[in-house]
């Protein structure tokens, strides 16, 4: 539990979803939802302004959906952990989403049977974990076909490098600058990366997300609720 409250946003355009979800959420002891917002330009007017820990935000709003939100305010604010609730669960949809995995939930709202799981997710996402509905995970790794287990003894350091940077959502310039390698040695590695895990069929985005989803899962930073 944190020393202080996990400061939380409440964003939907339904306005008696918000609330319900704001109330329930502020009977928790360690949560304060600080505000509430109507649709994705608020959500990032607002986190400019109150900065919360955590954005809950539905998928499909007006003026700017929950995606192109949430990609502002990493990029403005890496830190902030954003949950998405979402009725869609369309592979473009949640691969954008998941570009950038540290401190995300994706949750799909027909599968959200207890509001306590939003509740963990929260503070899982506080922690910089991942979160994913577990029908997306299934449906990201091909129908249930996933890496073997214990892949990573089969990486390198370098390559076990490589891929925690790609889970913290760096692109290939920015690792090679991080780990002071060139762009073209990041881009063999990435290559043995998915060749140990079988991926190297995928398109390159689905690949780079599925590696990043394994990576997450097998050191215990991916939780399905």
């Amino acid at each position: 539990m944190p020393d202080q409250k996990i400061r939380v946003l409440m964003v939907d355009d339904h306005e008696l979803m918000r609330q319900a979800y704001g109330m329930y959420l502020n009977d928790e002891p360690d949560i304060d939802v600080i505000g509430y917002a109507g649709d994705g330009q608020e959500a990032v007017a607002m986190t400019a302004a109150q900065k919360p820990d955590v954005i809950i935000m539905d998928g499909k709003m007006p003026r700017l959906n929950g995606i192109e939100a949430a990609a502002i305010i990493r990029e403005r604010s890496p830190e902030t952990g954003i949950i998405l609730l979402s009725a869609f669960d369309e592979d473009e949809f949640v691969r954008d989403f998941l570009a950038d995995p540290k401190g995300k939930a994706y949750l799909l709202k027909h599968t959200l049977t207890r509001l306590s799981d939003l509740v963990q997710a929260v503070k899982d996402v506080f922690e910089g974990k991942t979160v994913l509905a577990p029908s997306i995970v299934m449906k990201l790794a091909g129908g249930g076909q996933t890496a073997e287990s214990g892949f990573l003894a089969e990486m390198t350091e370098r390559e076990r490098e490589v891929l925690s940077c790609m889970a913290r959502g760096l692109n290939n310039a920015a690792i090679a600058e991080e780990l002071f390698i060139q762009p073209r040695t990041v881009e063999r590695h990435i290559g043995s990366i998915f060749s140990k895990m079988r991926l190297q069929q995928q398109p390159t985005a689905h690949a780079r997300v599925n590696a990043v989803l394994f990576y997450l899962a097998e050191t215990g930073k991916l939780t399905q609720t």
